[in-house]
């Protein structure tokens, strides 16, 4: 008895594994093949032209992918970049965006490919989201029928097909089944390791998520352990509370484990994240509960924008199963509590807005509402594979009775007129679906013990995700608007081609290179070029500031390079900039084909460079006046204020105290002769002046008539505290747009003869039918003490003999004790060493580094190393240690148990 009982324990049966496993493997290639297909029938490449790059993931996680495939190739660094703003720390983007083991999947195929390589892994993440909730189904529900069909379920699920624009989140998917289960073992087993190390893979994978599925962590264990768990014990609080301990040190130990990651993150997310939006507190409700339950019907995405409703839709068939969830006489009724209470509490977690900001982390999401939604998804999909499960516990009575409840309300909703509800896609979809599950459940408990009708289920699950999933991209592309292949791939090979020509070119260790055009403020990064325009939600919010100051193009989180001038260029070390123009001839009035048009720089003259392809050229321009990364500068810039509204003046006090300490004005204001209103009715509106139409739908403008008082370039620059698009033309030729967009930056007009009259529109669009400006900044800059000043201060730069993005190592000399003023963004991690010796950096404009330097030659050399990473690596360690030590005691306690087997 014993020794076949041993025996048993011991017992392996190859075929047999490789069959029960069989089931996970179809749970994986399923979804992966069907978001495939949804992508194909969207009109993905080659099919198509488009690629699945939308929103975020066009313009952020492309970029990053980019520059981390190049750091792990060994042409970059994982900590630190110069391709973003005036360089800045990366671990914070690596938490962020880039820490999912998946991300390794892009590193490895070629550059050319790299939309191609995002769809592999939007596969895979899809794939492995549904092989966990399989394994979950099976272990830890114990179905037998519906594993597969409740698998793809809550793999193509709405949230799953909606985030694939923002792929950091979706591992959330794959780990939160692993991680309930965990919290099953904890309670069920008192067995941590099935908790912990899922947790800590999440913290790692991306800490956002991971802090929302720790709160759904709390809910869960709470309502596993007083409802839902199979364990019928008599409560004790005792007992409650070890337990409640355990999965506390748990959640401790998983964070830990993350620590070498986390730790550093703080110090990042301190640079400005936490201070990026301030939000409300006071609760207030954000939806109606009739439009959210529309959200469980198929094909009613929104929006993504800020407004956007909860994405929940998992299925018609869930459905459908839902309410006889709450019918079926199998399920105890202290089941049914837990998981209406554990649903339910996500649900007002979304409808109350200040318990929805917790669960963001504190923060008010910036698009992309509801980013737990997939929580509320998760348990509904629990609740109707049990109720699928044990369907002998309903009637068909029941059955029929909730189909034609569904099919009611479905038409209920029809007759409400809502936006996002179609009378084909989300209506008779919804019926036709309905009716045909609801006969197959029928079915299903007539035949129960065949496993013919959950096969049919899961064909139609499959049809119906897949028709979803495409139907729901058309749906985002109508909102966001996905990029095509060519728009994305063609354009970086060309740039990274002209970059690489620069840098064979000129082999400076270190220089600037930026561009007047933009797919996204993030192209450097692609680019491998060294710029100062970037986006990330993990920002530095000092040199945005400081850029944002000097005129340049700010949003928030980022800083465009536009809105340059000599100044500018020259201080930051801009040595190259880059214009893009059209390979393509420009056709005459004749039809024939005209000679190529050369894109020309408004600053400067001299091209040494042109780069280009069947359709684009990049013509590169060299700054003869671009400065090294440092130089030495005059004490008087620590003392500098640079926080007027006026750019010209911060730029006359940043040159001005680099020099010396004498304040010299180098752009110099130009009086306006004229202010000619066209149909524009003048008022004021607080400090600001405001014009509206006199008669709507009539050319309404604002003229200034100035005069040149030089040859010298001229600058403008409208300072408002409420951004209305204009358009402006230059001597009634078109300018560029003003205000919106990023576009309240310095406009360089150019040059013209002295004494010439020149004539700058404003004029209102109709669809903002205003414009308000607080102040009017016409200035020239005068160029030949601009010129003296830069080549001053080139007598005394840092001369770089090692770089890389984390080391820098060079010598300067200097007249006289000053500052050695260099553009690199003020954050923790520098170690500067002057002649071998640790020195204390000083904080130039609240966003720069500066170096104290005493008279005489100096070796400098500045060292990058994320802050907190050595503690947090510590921590790391000492959270490993932990989870090894409890591993080796349930390892032991498990054969303990093996030998009582062995012994009874």
């Amino acid at each position: 008895m014993n020794e076949n009982k041993a025996s048993s324990l011991l017992k392996f049966d190859p075929l047999h594994y490789i069959q029960s496993k069989m089931v996970y493997l179809l749970a994986f290639f399923i979804p992966a093949i069907c978001l495939l297909v949804a992508y194909l029938i969207f009109g993905i490449a080659p099919v198509g032209e488009e690629s699945v790059l939308v929103l975020d993931l066009n313009g952020q996680y492309v970029y990053y992918y980019e520059n981390m495939r190049d750091a792990f190739w060994g042409n970059g660094s994982w900590v630190n970049s110069w391709s973003r703003n005036l360089s800045g720390e990366t671990i914070g983007i690596f938490a962020y965006y880039l820490a999912s083991p998946f991300m390794f999947i892009i590193l490895l195929f070629p550059r050319a490919y790299i939309t191609e390589a995002i769809l592999v892994m939007q596969m895979c993440k899809v794939g492995a989201a549904s092989a966990a909730m399989c394994h979950y189904m099976n272990r830890s529900r114990k179905l037998s029928h519906g594993a597969l069909i409740f698998s793809i379920l809550y793999s193509l699920m709405a949230y799953m097909i909606v985030q694939l624009m923002d792929p950091m989140w979706l591992d959330g998917l794959i780990l939160l089944p692993l991680i309930c289960k965990g919290i099953e073992k904890l309670i069920d087993e008192q067995k941590w390791l099935y908790f912990i190390i899922p947790l800590a893979i999440m913290f790692v994978a991306n800490f956002y998520i991971g802090w929302m599925l720790a709160i759904f962590s709390i809910l869960y264990f709470i309502a596993y352990y007083f409802f839902i768990s199979d364990t019928s014990v008599p409560f004790k609080f005792r007992d409650f509370l070890i337990c409640g301990s355990k999965f506390a040190v748990g959640g401790v130990t998983a964070a830990a484990c993350a620590a070498g990651l986390l730790v550093p993150l703080y110090f990042s997310l301190k640079l400005g994240k936490f201070e990026f939006s301030t939000p409300n507190f006071s609760m207030k409700t954000q939806f109606d509960f009739l439009d959210f339950l529309v959200t469980l019907m198929p094909n009613t995405y929104d929006t993504c924008r800020p407004e956007g409703s909860p994405v929940v839709y998992c299925g018609v068939l869930t459905i459908l199963l839902i309410p006889l969830f709450f019918m079926n006489d199998r399920i105890k009724l202290r089941q049914k509590i837990g998981y209406g209470m554990l649903a339910l509490s996500v649900v007002l977690s979304m409808y109350m807005s200040t318990v929805d900001i917790v669960w963001h982390g504190l923060q008010v999401p910036n698009w992309l509402p509801y980013r737990y939604s997939f929580t509320f998804s998760f348990v509904l999909i629990i609740m109707a594979a049990q109720a699928f499960e044990r369907i002998e516990g309903i009637t068909f009575k029941e059955i029929g009775g909730v189909f034609f409840l569904l099919f009611g309300y479905v038409l209920y909703i029809d007759k409400q007129g809502l936006e996002n509800v179609t009378l084909l896609a989300t209506v008779w979809y919804t019926i036709v679906l309905g009716g045909i599950y609801a006969l197959l459940v029928y079915m299903h408990k007539k035949h129960y013990s065949s496993m013919a009708v959950p096969i049919v289920i899961c064909v139609f699950a499959i049809i119906e995700m897949v028709i979803s999933a495409a139907y729901t991209m058309y749906q985002i592309d109508g909102d966001v608007v996905y990029s095509r292949r060519s728009s994305y791939n063609r354009y970086i090979t060309l740039g990274r081609n002209t970059v690489q020509k620069i840098y064979d070119m000129d082999n400076d260790p270190f220089y600037r290179i930026e561009s007047n055009y933009h797919r996204t403020v993030n192209d450097a990064m692609a680019f491998n070029s060294f710029g100062i325009s970037h986006s990330s939600s993990t920002l530095n919010s000092a040199p945005i500031e400081f850029l944002n100051h000097m005129g340049f193009s700010y949003g928030g989180h980022y800083i465009k390079y536009k809105g340059s001038t000599y100044v500018t260029d020259a201080i930051l070390g801009i040595k190259y900039v880059m214009e893009k123009g059209s390979a393509k001839p420009p056709e005459k009035d004749d039809g024939t084909l005209g000679d190529i048009k050369v894109a020309e720089n408004k600053h400067y003259d001299k091209m040494v460079l042109a780069n280009g392809d069947n359709s684009d050229i990049f013509y590169v321009y060299e700054n003869p006046y671009a400065l090294p990364v440092a130089f030495m500068a005059d004490n008087d810039i620590l003392d500098i204020d640079i926080s007027s509204d006026n750019p010209f003046e911060n730029q006359n006090t940043l040159l001005s105290a680099l020099v010396t300490d004498t304040k010299a004005e180098y752009f110099n204001r130009i009086e306006i002769d004229e202010i000619l209103p066209e149909n524009a009715k003048p008022s004021t509106y607080g400090t600001h002046s405001k014009y509206v139409p006199r008669i709507e739908g009539e050319n309404s403008h604002i003229e200034f008539i100035f005069t040149a008082p030089t040859e010298d370039m001229i600058y403008i620059y409208f300072p408002t505290s409420y951004e209305r698009k204009v358009n402006l033309w230059l001597n009634h030729d078109f300018l560029d747009y003003y205000f919106e967009g990023g576009n309240k930056v310095i406009q360089t007009l150019g040059r013209f003869d002295a004494g010439e009259e020149i004539s700058l529109i404003m004029t209102i669009t109709e669809e903002k039918k205003e414009a308000l400006f607080s102040n009017k900044y016409f200035y020239y800059l005068d160029e030949e003490a601009f010129k003296r000043s830069i080549d001053e201060l080139k007598q005394n730069p840092l001369v770089l003999e090692k770089f890389s993005e984390t080391h820098l190592k060079g010598t300067v000399t200097s007249d006289k004790d000053g500052i050695l003023f260099t553009t690199i963004s003020w954050e923790p991690g520098w170690t500067i060493l002057v002649d071998g010796e640790k020195t204390e950096p000083v904080e130039i404009a609240d966003a720069l580094i500066g170096i104290p330097m005493t008279e005489g030659t100096h070796t400098v050399e500045m060292k990058f190393f994320p802050k907190g990473m050595t503690v947090g690596i510590i921590i790391s360690i000492g959270g490993i240690i932990a989870v090894i030590i409890i591993a080796i005691c349930e390892n032991r306690s498990k054969k303990m148990l093996l030998r009582r087997l062995y012994d009874v």
